[in-house]
């Protein structure tokens, strides 16, 4: 991995163009000089920014019985955070690359020590947006049914 290398990696909870610094780094090459860690290399971070996030191509699973009616399709699409390597320190070196206001805002919590969790929303899965969501998002908690129901029949007070 070269400085300007794209990778993309499971979903982080970062927003696209902040910055993320990895300091787990298993093994470091420069040139001939290998350098592997046990089980990290010491003093190795790579600062990487965030570009985007996706969802990867669709993996289908599907079981089949012979003889026995027996079929299971399902689908799964990893979601993934593509990063652009920036910088690779070596040494406990500390990056050059300019704070966004982003990274500055994640890191001003941590600094006056208040340890908060993120928002559930910020957790959630992102859902696909189509028709039917939009219309029960928009429509009122209380909305009347459409439907009319036929008047009810008048007592029967002939029957004594």
């Amino acid at each position: 991995m070269r400085q300007g290398t794209i990778l993309r990696v499971p979903t982080l909870h970062a927003e696209p163009g902040s910055r993320v610094e990895i300091n787990e780094v298993l093994l470091l090459t420069d040139g001939s000089d290998v350098t592997v860690g046990s089980p990290t290399v010491g003093g190795a971070l790579v600062v990487a920014e965030v570009l985007e996030h996706g969802r990867g191509r669709k993996v289908v699973n599907f079981k089949f019985k012979a003889k026995t009616r027996y079929r299971r399709k399902r689908g799964h699409r990893q979601g993934y955070t593509a990063l652009k390597v920036r910088e690779i320190l070596i040494g406990g070196a500390k990056p050059k690359v300019a704070e966004t206001s982003s990274t500055r805002k994640a890191a001003a919590p941590e600094a006056a020590g208040a340890t908060e969790e993120p928002a559930a929303e910020a957790l959630a899965p992102r859902r696909r947006r189509t028709a039917a969501t939009a219309e029960t998002e928009a429509a009122p908690a209380a909305a009347p049914s459409r439907r009319r129901r036929a008047p009810a029949p008048p007592p029967d007070e002939a029957k004594a």
